[in-house]
């Protein structure tokens, strides 16, 4: 993939092949498929994405990613459900189509304007001020922001928050994240649960009337010592 839109690239030739395998496929070559496919699809909606919010506005790189990864594991959980058939497009047909999509979820997420709870550095403090200018008044804002944020992440399941807390406090990638023993997940599995946690925080906090776009100072080490023991067991080092 040389370019956003090459129409001389062979993956979207290649995608196209893949799903045409799909039917009839075991269980065990259709996951091995399904992986391959996946992989090529998140490349190309990530550059297309990236092209797009060039022209469109703005967008940090992790609001891309994000934008990507539900774009990819909703296209995912299409074709393995049979609601979607690429292997029935043309190539350039299916370069178009996913274009369009990487587009709509650019222009959804610079509509919403959304910062998410859910990379580290969205739980540091906007403009620079660290924990040691924290005034008492802000300690306060920040210990209701937390135990706030913990009580949203109570009431998902222990898989699902987990693989919060490997994205959130040691950055894991999806790839990552789906290997560790305790979440044991596809990439594209994981992207998946993470979109899940996403919409649920973002949801619960709005409820609380709190949400993540100032953040009080303080909030991501809170949030660190408030989940030791949820963490203690994760294997990774602190």
């Amino acid at each position: 993939m040389e370019a956003e839109d090459d129409p001389h690239a062979l993956w979207p030739e290649h995608l196209v092949r893949l799903a045409r395998t799909l039917d009839g496929a075991g269980a065990r070559e259709k996951r091995e498929i399904l992986g391959q496919f996946w992989g090529i699809l998140h490349v190309a909606l990530l550059r297309y994405a990236r092209a797009h919010a060039r022209r469109m506005g703005r967008l940090s790189p992790e609001d891309v990613r994000d934008v990507v990864s539900e774009k990819a594991s909703d296209l995912i959980a299409r074709l393995d459900l049979k609601e979607w058939d690429p292997g029935a497009a043309t190539p350039a047909l299916l370069r178009s189509f996913l274009s369009t999509t990487a587009r709509n979820g650019v222009v959804d997420a610079l509509r919403s304007g959304r910062r998410e709870v859910l990379v580290g550095d969205d739980l540091e403090p906007r403009g620079g001020r660290g924990i040691e200018s924290a005034t008492q008044e802000d300690a306060v804002s920040v210990d209701e922001f937390v135990r706030a944020l913990v009580g949203c992440l109570d009431v998902l399941s222990a898989r699902a928050r987990r693989a919060w807390f490997l994205r959130v406090f040691y950055e894991l990638s999806s790839a990552e994240i789906a290997r560790h023993p305790d979440v044991a997940s596809s990439p594209a599995g994981v992207d998946a649960m993470l979109a899940r946690c996403r919409d649920h925080v973002r949801t619960c906090m709005e409820s609380k009337g709190l949400g993540s776009h100032d953040l009080p100072p303080g909030t991501f080490v809170r949030l660190w010592e408030l989940t030791e023991r949820d963490r203690a067991g994760l294997g990774v080092g602190s």
